[in-house]
């Protein structure tokens, strides 16, 4: 079996992807780190690609918070792009460093374990990933098909500022389609 496409970061070319880039761009993104995630491939590709944006892979997700943070209060506009199991893993982070620092920061997690997902090691954090957002006070967006993920991200980074609280874009498999 030839899985090379699932490797292929360039194409086929995808406008919601695009959106997503613009939106990022126009709010002023000039960082970028986190943990691969092959659901996250062209965001990933797009913000590692970009000669506007500073971009680091980390191992671990508290890892990546911790140089989000740092990024931050060096004068960058970071993102964070994650698993929703490594959004269990940096909680700690999340909630001692970012919330209480007051840090309007986004993070991009995939949402593995949600309907259509094939890998039953992701249902549960699946299912409890918006409790534990909900309980943080996190404001969140699970994004969907028919939405304009540009206006998404645009309101989703008002809601975090004005919050000045993290803030994620949740995105399930198969958000790229065209």
């Amino acid at each position: 079996m030839n899985n090379s496409h699932f490797n292929n970061l360039e194409k086929p070319h995808s406008s919601v992807a695009g959106k997503l880039r613009q939106a990022l761009i126009e709010e002023g993104i000039d960082f970028s780190v986190g943990v691969p995630c092959g659901v996250l491939r062209r965001v990933i590709d797009f913000l590692a690609h970009d000669e506007r944006i500073m971009h680091i892979t980390v191992n671990r997700e508290p890892e990546a918070i911790g140089v989000a943070a740092g990024a931050y209060l060096a004068g960058k506009k970071p993102v964070i792009y994650i698993q929703n199991s490594g959004l269990f893993t940096a909680s700690n982070d999340i909630s001692s460093l970012l919330i209480p620092y007051r840090m309007p920061l986004v993070l991009i997690v995939s949402l593995r374990g949600c309907e259509g997902e094939d890998a039953p090691q992701h249902f549960v954090n699946g299912k409890a990933t918006m409790p534990l957002l909900e309980s943080f006070g996190i404001p969140y967006v699970v994004f969907e098909q028919d939405n304009d993920i540009y206006d998404v991200v645009r309101n989703l980074y008002r809601r975090a500022e004005d919050a000045q609280l993290p803030a994620v874009l949740l995105l399930k498999r198969g958000w790229d389609k065209t």
